[in-house]
């Protein structure tokens, strides 16, 4: 009896969880099968790395070296590309110019420094940059792993009943410091290179309902006092690109789980594009209020990497998922799944590109694994890539071979027909864009075949014109001469 319930509970799940692994959306929003975009290669955890692993929380890519964190070791450790422990730091040396500082500032402790509970950092050419969150600093070293600069107590009124608890930070090519801190609501910290405080940028909208708003405008003070007050969701995560734009992630809330990605320009303002069919977001899909069944809510984003060409990742840690997006908004692959085995992850907290392979960071395991693309997923990328460029042609030769492994995937009749439409076969183009839904393209194809249509019979379009036109004008006459009997010239 045990067996036989067991063969049809596989029966029935089997297809689910397939689907859990191989699926995107269409254009309707139905879950749709899908080749994998990646595939597990590799992993890495405390015991191939002969350390000890706590919780690690953190880790950044930077000149072929993996850096890690882990807030309850307190300890920094280096990974080589091959994936073998290269150091690791529970203290660090004050360098001479920090010291040189220090003495001018009266103190005389030139202790060496270690960090407490620290939950990210970020490695550039000008230093390795922790967010010492228990301490409530950003630690500043060199690369020879010696502090170089402490910056803390950040000057601005949000901070003055709020302890500084910095948990992510990156910093751009000027050496300004982009920090996401606990219980902070009003933005991302934007921090100058000296450590003062310089203001928030990318605020995180708060968006009303009509409904919300007109319910509102027919309270009284005190009934106002007693709502729930409306914050803006807080960030989980940054990174910025070398163009000095944010990649931002954010918590879900009731009135914000379409805004959870952002793409923050200089200026504060975000610019994420949403071109594609739903917004980037993670699984648009999602049963809300608290169930025992399945897992409820909008995903959960806690980290985002990008790659070449505008590609982007972003890591869903309540389903343990993977949402690959390209500069345009469209879902290209979704990988990842939750369970104990080497090629899963159950909480994952980072993840970062080494060259094309993504690397995910487990908390709860230890772990990193290790995803590399498929056949599919490197088709895809390759034709973005060719698209991105200006090589149209060749872009759209891939999308032929990326149907032939897919014939579900939209973007890549879209991708055929933008190059249909560039050389000029405009009814060819419309057809592709009918199999992608893209409306807006088709749009532009029918006016170009339309045109063009009109172009090639200009000539018999005006004879006809001419001809019904002279027709139209001896009926007249002919029928003006039948009414009057006759036609009378005078002299």
């Amino acid at each position: 009896m045990i067996k036989l319930m067991t063969i049809f509970t596989l029966i029935f799940t089997l297809p689910i969880q397939l689907v859990s692994l191989r699926y995107n959306y269409s254009y309707y929003g139905d879950v749709v099968h899908s080749a994998p975009g990646m595939t597990y290669a590799a992993y890495f955890n405390a015991q191939t790395l002969r350390t000890q692993l706590t919780s690690p929380e953190d880790f950044v890519i930077y000149d072929d070296m993996i850096y890690m964190i882990d807030s309850v070791e307190n300890k920094l450790i280096t990974i080589s590309t091959s994936f073998e422990l290269e150091g690791e730091y529970t203290s660090f040396v004050l360098s001479d110019a920090y010291i040189a500082q220090l003495t001018e500032e009266g103190v005389t402790d030139f202790s060496d420094l270690t960090i407490n509970g620290a939950l990210g950092l970020d490695v550039k050419d000008s230093g390795i940059y922790i967010s010492d969150t228990g301490n409530n600093r950003i630690v500043k070293l060199n690369h020879q792993f010696e502090v170089i600069n402490v910056f803390s107590g950040m000057d601005d009124p949000t901070f003055d009943e709020l302890a500084f608890e910095p948990k992510n930070i990156t910093v751009d090519n000027t050496e300004r410091m982009y920090v996401v801190a606990k219980n902070v609501y009003e933005g991302i910290i934007e921090v100058n290179n000296d450590g003062s405080f310089n203001r928030f940028t990318g605020v995180n909208p708060v968006s009303l309902t009509p409904l919300e708003i007109f319910r509102r405008s027919l309270m009284t003070e005190a009934q106002l006092a007693q709502l729930q007050l409306y914050l803006p969701t807080e960030y989980t995560s940054v990174q910025i690109n070398e163009q000095s734009f944010i990649y931002a992630t954010s918590k879900p809330s009731d009135n914000n789980a379409e805004n959870t990605i952002q793409l923050i320009n200089p200026k504060g303002v975000d610019v994420i594009k949403k071109n594609g069919y739903h917004p980037p977001m993670g699984d648009i899909h999602y049963i809300d209020g608290m169930n025992n069944y399945v897992v409820s809510g909008p995903s959960l984003l806690v980290d985002i990497a990008a790659t070449k060409d505008g590609i982007y990742t972003v890591l869903d840690q309540k389903r343990s998922r993977l949402f690959t997006y390209d500069s345009e908004g469209n879902l290209l692959y979704i990988n990842g799944d939750e369970g104990s085995q080497s090629d899963k992850f159950t909480e994952g907290v980072a993840i970062g590109y080494l060259g094309d392979d993504l690397l995910v960071l487990d908390r709860k395991s230890r772990t990193v694994i290790v995803y590399r693309l498929t056949e599919f997923g490197r088709a895809v990328n390759q034709a973005i890539g060719y698209h991105i460029n200006g090589q149209f042609d060749e872009a759209a030769e891939i999308w032929q071979d990326v149907l032939k492994l897919n014939t579900n995937y939209e973007i890549a009749y879209n991708g055929i027909g933008k190059y249909l439409l560039r050389e000029g076969r405009f009814e060819e183009a419309m057809d592709y864009f009918n199999l992608g839904h893209d409306q807006y393209y088709y749009s532009k194809a029918f006016k170009e075949y339309r045109n063009a249509i009109i172009k090639e019979n200009f000539g018999y379009i005006v004879l006809v014109v001419v001809l019904l036109g002279g027709t139209w004008i001896g009926l007249k006459i002919r029928k003006t001469y039948r009414k009057g009997g006759s036609i009378l010239y005078e002299d």
